[in-house]
């Protein structure tokens, strides 16, 4: 009765509209049967009833959401009085309607802060994108796969799966230069680097050719040091102008001696080389010893003789897969050939889906049988890890792409709701769902807006990651935003 006397007063004192101003709600599904505030009208023209209320007493909050979560979240579905923080309580308030139509509280003038969490919204909201965590473990054990929006001008035509293949010119056979016996280093299917030790030999033969060049070297040193002799006692003869004939002859006779010398020094090191060839030749324990290295990364495909044992000449040792020589075969329907001006392979290595740029050639001979011919795309550098045996994507492009769309696999599209979104990476084990327009799949690969190239989206996994959303009535997680160049930044805009 107080309040409604008070109102009397302050209408007739023209007061009024400030006491209304706050007091007014906008909640567009607000029954208003058990609130405890007054009557009255906001300035939409709705209609708000209710018991009269002291103003002090405080209902209490509902805490829902995700563990972890700090704010205070209200439900006016129930509400049962004018529990609004006005004034300086109301910074850190936040509304969760769940029939909320989109407007924006503001009681007080420090109500600043506050915004919506809709538990009906889409995954486009004005809060920014909903984000989800994912542990280790568990991102292993949904095989999570992430790829990286591709950067291409043109336009996608085609899609088609081949596997990493070792031709026959990416296999290198090591032999054995000279008889010998072998120490082995490496061991069948292992992945070796570019000048790791695959074996070491000791060869007899080897070391009696050192020996000889040594010799031929010691020969030809000795002759050097005579014919300097001779040739210092010529010149003093000469300046006091006397001859010496057998001098001279002599003279002549180591000059030849030194030429046939320098020619058996030649032969003994080409001979040496023959028997080392591409070998390192060490000092071990006073010992000759061949060292042998990899050319080239790649993985041991074969060893062809046995730990200690004595090989000939020409026996093959350990047969290599040149990686940087490996292809990604194809297959293309001879009837279905499709322009090709780039294209573009994604390899699986480890939980990651990576893009290599590389050259192709389309194989002219067409099988009759199959009605097929075969596509051969050479990656320009192999990422670490591959293997072969892989089964990879090549992604033909050809023509003018459309601007501001992308082709991912269909496996990155993801339903929720009515809406299609895809999950991006905007860190280790955090997930942002955004909201894209997807069009029509072809051939495993759907066109998209809504995405930047650059960003990393989870190509497997994705569909799993929808059972981690909030639920209607609780909160959403959102820390960030996307700015135009598609990277995630925490925080407001």
């Amino acid at each position: 009765m107080k309040s409604y006397f008070l109102t009397l007063a302050l209408t007739s004192l023209g007061l009024a509209p400030v006491l209304q101003a706050q007091e007014e709600h906008d909640h567009s599904s607000h029954s208003g049967e058990n609130c405890c505030g007054y009557d009255h009208v906001d300035s939409a023209g709705r209609h708000h009833a209710g018991m009269p209320s002291d103003g002090k007493k405080l209902h209490e909050m509902a805490l829902q959401g995700a563990a972890g979560v700090s704010e205070q979240t209200h439900d006016h579905a129930n509400c049962s009085g004018h529990d609004h923080a006005h004034g300086e309580e109301a910074q850190a308030e936040t509304h969760d309607h769940a029939n909320c139509s989109g407007h924006d509280h503001a009681h007080g003038e420090e109500a600043q802060a506050e915004t919506h969490d809709h538990a009906n919204g889409d995954a486009s909201h004005a809060d920014g994108p909903v984000l989800v965590t994912v542990d280790a473990r568990s991102r292993q054990m949904l095989r999570m796969l992430i790829e990286t929006v591709p950067q291409v001008d043109l336009a996608l035509t085609h899609s088609l799966y081949g596997y990493l293949t070792v031709t026959e010119h990416a296999m290198e056979t090591y032999s054995l230069p000279c008889a010998g016996r072998i120490s082995l280093a490496v061991k069948s299917a292992q992945s070796v680097k570019k000048g790791d030790v695959l074996y070491t030999v000791i060869s007899p033969e080897v070391g009696a050719q050192e020996a000889e060049l040594k010799t031929a070297q010691a020969a030809l040193a000795r002759c050097n040091e005579e014919l300097a002799t001779v040739k210092t006692r010529l010149e003093k003869l000469q300046a006091i102008g006397t001859a010496n004939s057998d001098l001279e002859s002599e003279y002549k006779f180591k000059s030849a001696e030194q030429a046939q010398l320098v020619q058996g020094v030649a032969v003994a090191e080409s001979r040496l080389r023959m028997l080392i060839m591409d070998a390192e030749l060490q000092q071990q324990n006073g010992m000759s010893v061949l060292v042998v290295r990899a050319k080239n990364d790649g993985t041991v495909r074969n060893v062809g003789i046995t730990q200690g044992s004595w090989g000939e000449q020409g026996a093959a040792v350990v047969t290599m897969s040149n990686t940087a020589a490996m292809e990604i075969v194809a297959t293309l329907y001879a009837g279905d050939q499709p322009q090709i001006e780039r294209v573009r392979a994604t390899m699986p290595v480890g939980r990651e889906q990576l893009a290599v740029e590389g050259s192709w050639r389309l194989d002219e001979q067409v099988d009759t049988d199959k009605q097929t011919r075969k596509l051969y795309f050479t990656p320009a550098e192999l990422p670490d890890g591959a293997r072969a045996g892989q089964l990879c994507r090549l992604d033909i492009y050809a023509g003018t792409g459309k601007g501001g769309q992308v082709s991912i696999p269909d496996s990155a599209v993801v339903r929720v709701g009515v809406d299609d979104v895809v999950f991006i990476e905007v860190k280790e084990g955090t997930f942002a769902m955004v909201k894209v327009h997807a069009g029509a799949s072809r051939r495993g690969m759907t066109p998209v807006e809504g995405l930047v190239p650059g960003q990393r989206i989870v190509v497997k996994g994705g569909a799993e990651l929808r059972y981690l959303l909030p639920t209607d009535g609780q909160k959403k997680k959102s820390a960030g935003h996307f700015h135009a160049d598609g990277k995630f930044h925490e925080g407001e805009h």
